[in-house]
């Protein structure tokens, strides 16, 4: 499921109190989990290309990319993380979580939650199936995107009916009959999420954790719900990439986790074997295979979310690469012609401790960059310093917004709506300052953390950055400062909003 963009996050900034900020720090670590740690060579991959990789990757700015994890051999030979993010930070893997879902899904068939995936939906929830044809449709018509509900990929986001929300069963006509057309929706696997609610008795989470994440030893997990109560299915899930690593590993052992056989070896054998052939569209450029949620490239398999959160397993490697970010194809430039072709060598190759020491040193600087010296600011600068500024009357109920530059490295925002003040540091080092919302942005348990920062472009204009940790698009902020008048813009690449206001007298 895609990112609502600016509309979502303003009406989020409306519920939020102002910000405590706690600077660049992260969170205090977790206890080890287990992961076993090698140099690269020692699994028969070659650092010097990846350091060639994570080079590029630094000298274009990230390329809008948040971590990358690989794994080789069952061993953790990379592990990078691009600054504001930590190895702590939870990422929402977006739809990418549709493959976590049928993981539990094998898992229900075979704890005889589930009889078999010819079971309809009607059986469990009559009252959404409101059709003749809907009547039809079967779970393996969810699992394979088949049910033939009018939906489209433009809906995920753009539709007047949510595909979170089981109500929209009832509205949502069929156009073709179940089995015939694949469809891109997230209404099929939120649907399963709360046939799993049914048949098991418990929450779709109670029943991951019992039989997936605890097994798995995966325990820092937020999950948002619909308006029901029903955890959503096919998106907003919050993991750890560390976390997302161990779903890839346990996948390409066949379901085995530690001895255990977590989850059956002939439903991963089943879910990721193709079922049918997607064409090329705007998010898959290439032609694609489909299996059960899983989606199946001319090698391996994978699990993939909105704006590049991938699952990438690849058995002919023995690897596994765990992508999360806010590009979809970033990862795409790097793939073949670097992960993979440096894991060309099955057998252990010569140590090469000079190339391992610099990649070391390199994810250390891509996730703690050093300050950048902070220019002389423009003569503007002091007199906008700390005035308040009365914006036009805006759909977004912005009111006012005060901008204060306490010294040469850091400045505050602070945005009035309605009667609520959000405040947050933006970095001017060329680094975020971090804050706590003190509030969940959505439905998760966790207050939600933001990031920052910016500069001014030119003698008038300032820009800046605002992330919300963990999510997969970054809002970008630009005023334009003349005399008394501003011109504030801001958005992202999906769309943008302008609004214009004056200095207050």
């Amino acid at each position: 499921m895609k990112a609502r963009g600016t509309i979502i996050l303003a009406a989020l900034w409306s519920l939020l109190p102002p910000l405590a900020s706690y600077g660049q720090s992260p969170p205090p670590s977790i206890p080890d989990d287990g992961w076993k740690i090698s140099t690269p060579e020692a699994q028969g991959v070659d650092s010097r290309k990846l350091l060639e990789m994570f080079q590029d990757i630094k000298a274009k700015g990230g390329s809008d990319l948040h971590s990358i994890l690989i794994v080789r051999n069952g061993y953790l030979i990379a592990e990078s993380y691009l600054a504001p993010y930590h190895r702590e930070t939870l990422h929402n893997v977006k739809s990418a979580s549709k493959s976590i879902l049928s993981a539990l899904v094998g898992i229900a068939l075979e704890k005889k939650y589930l009889k078999s995936l010819d079971q309809k939906v009607a059986e469990f929830y009559p009252e959404y199936v409101n059709d003749p044809q809907k009547k039809e449709i079967t779970l393996r018509h969810l699992l394979t995107m088949t049910a033939g509900l009018t939906w489209s990929n433009n809906q995920e986001t753009a539709s007047p009916f949510s595909p979170t929300d089981l109500e929209s069963w009832k509205v949502v006509p069929m156009r073709d009959a179940p089995g015939e057309k694949y469809e891109y929706n997230t209404m099929l696997v939120h649907m399963m999420s709360a046939i799993l609610t049914k048949a098991s008795g418990e929450s779709t989470k109670e029943f991951a954790d019992t039989f997936l994440f605890g097994p798995l030893g995966i325990s820092d997990v937020q999950w948002s719900k619909d308006n029901k109560g029903i955890y959503i299915g096919g998106s907003e899930l919050f993991l750890r990439p560390r976390d997302m690593a161990k779903f890839g590993l346990l996948y390409l052992n066949k379901g085995v986790w530690n001895g255990r056989q977590v989850v059956p070896e002939a439903w991963v054998e089943e879910s990721t074997s193709p079922k049918l052939n997607i064409g090329p569209d705007r998010n898959n450029p290439a032609a694609m295979r489909y299996g059960y949620w899983w989606w199946i490239p001319q090698r391996g398999y994978q699990a993939e979310g909105y704006n590049g959160q991938y699952i990438i397993v690849r058995p002919d490697l023995n690897m596994v690469v765990v992508v999360t970010g806010e590009d979809q194809n970033a990862i795409f430039r790097y793939l073949d012609s670097d992960i993979f072709q440096a894991a060309a060598s099955k057998a252990p190759l010569p140590p090469n401790p000079q190339a391992v020491r610099a990649l070391n040193r390199l994810f250390n600087e891509l996730e703690n960059p050093a300050a950048l010296a902070v220019g002389q600011m423009p003569q503007i600068a002091a007199k906008v310093s700390g005035k308040k500024y009365v914006l036009d009357p805006n759909k977004m109920g912005m009111q006012s917004f005060v901008l204060s530059f306490k010294d040469g490295r850091e400045c505050v925002m602070k945005v009035t709506i309605g009667k609520l003040i959000l405040d947050f540091p933006v970095g001017l080092d060329g680094n975020f300052r971090i804050a706590n919302a003190g509030i969940s942005f959505g439905n998760n348990s966790a207050p939600s953390q933001v990031a920052s920062k910016g500069s001014w472009v030119d003698d008038n204009t300032f820009t800046f950055k605002f992330h919300i940790l963990g999510d997969v698009v970054t809002q970008n902020f630009s005023l334009k400062f003349t005399n008394d008048d501003v011109v504030l813009d801001f958005g992202n690449a999906a769309s943008s909003i302008r609004i214009t206001g004056k200095m207050e007298k």
